[in-house]
């Protein structure tokens, strides 16, 4: 097993892919003719594949997250557990993330935060 990294960040062991297997490598047109007939075209999806990862994590680690995220045209390098290395950028909004013990007016940078990441793989 892998520690999971996204930009040289270490994530969680156990973040969660959410969405790994609903994304199709082929796009699908099909296009209706006068006669009733149709036309099929299909194409290779290179890039654009959404990845979503879910996890608890600390406060500390969510802010480095928020400030990874304000950067502009940022590619990065997300390791998973697995092993699987893809090139990434946020899928605005990157980074969402709620207080698993409540609404604090001076939060501790170890308390803990459930987050998602909202990326998108750039290349293959």
């Amino acid at each position: 097993m892998t520690t999971p990294t996204l930009d040289n960040l270490i994530l969680p062991d156990d973040v969660v892919w959410t969405d790994e297997l609903d994304f199709s490598p082929v796009a699908q047109t099909i296009t209706p003719t006068l006669t009733g007939a149709i036309i099929v075209e299909e194409n290779a999806v290179p890039a654009g594949r959404p990845i979503t990862l879910k996890g608890i994590a600390t406060l500390a680690l969510v802010k480095q997250l928020k400030t990874t995220e304000a950067l502009i045209n940022h590619q990065m390098p997300l390791v998973l557990s697995d092993g699987q290395t893809k090139t990434v950028i946020f899928k605005r909004p990157g980074v969402s993330a709620n207080s698993l013990i409540g609404d604090v007016s001076d939060p501790d940078i170890n308390d803990p935060y459930e987050f998602t990441l909202n990326l998108m793989e750039v290349a293959v």
